[in-house]
């Protein structure tokens, strides 16, 4: 295989998109609740805060493990994408916005058939979604792997030169 870092050891982009998007998720997922259960109820209780402060600090933790998890995989073996990873770790907003009675959203069907769980729309749709930060590192992340994959496919003769 060709030069891998140690198992614990991120690529510079890959580095370079987990501590954008770590540093981000705390003030996302907590702008993506407010902004959905604002119409609902008050979001400025004590009791929805106490709530929203839980469900920033276990979402942080899920991407935290769940992004390097995938990370740290070699390119060509990676099943899902970063972005999946911020999808599917929505499960406790998606909760606190039930226990406060929030309705569901209307969701396009790209948002059905691509986040069937995601019933308030929570998830990032780009990584713009996140702030220019983590949209940059997340573009210069995708180029770096798709640049990988195709080095080691024309290094293999999968595709010629």
């Amino acid at each position: 295989m060709v030069n891998q870092p140690e198992a614990c050891e991120l690529e510079p982009y890959a580095d370079d998109l987990y501590q954008a998007v770590i540093s981000s998720v705390p003030a996302w997922i907590a702008s993506r609740v407010s902004e959905i259960a604002s119409p609902s109820c008050d979001v400025s209780s004590s009791k929805f805060q106490y709530s929203l402060a839980e469900v920033m600090q276990t979402t942080h933790n899920v991407v935290q493990k769940n992004l390097r998890a995938l990370l740290v995989i070699d390119v060509d073996a990676q099943q899902l994408n970063p972005l999946h990873v911020l999808r599917a770790s929505t499960s406790s907003a998606t909760q606190l916005l039930q226990r406060f009675g929030v309705a569901p959203a209307q969701r396009d069907e790209y948002e059905l058939r691509a986040m069937p769980d995601d019933v308030y729309s929570i998830g990032p749709l780009t990584w713009r979604d996140l702030g220019e930060e983590v949209h940059e590192a997340g573009i210069s992340w995708g180029a770096w792997k798709a640049a990988m994959i195709l080095t080691r496919r024309r290094a293999d003769g999968s595709i010629p030169t």
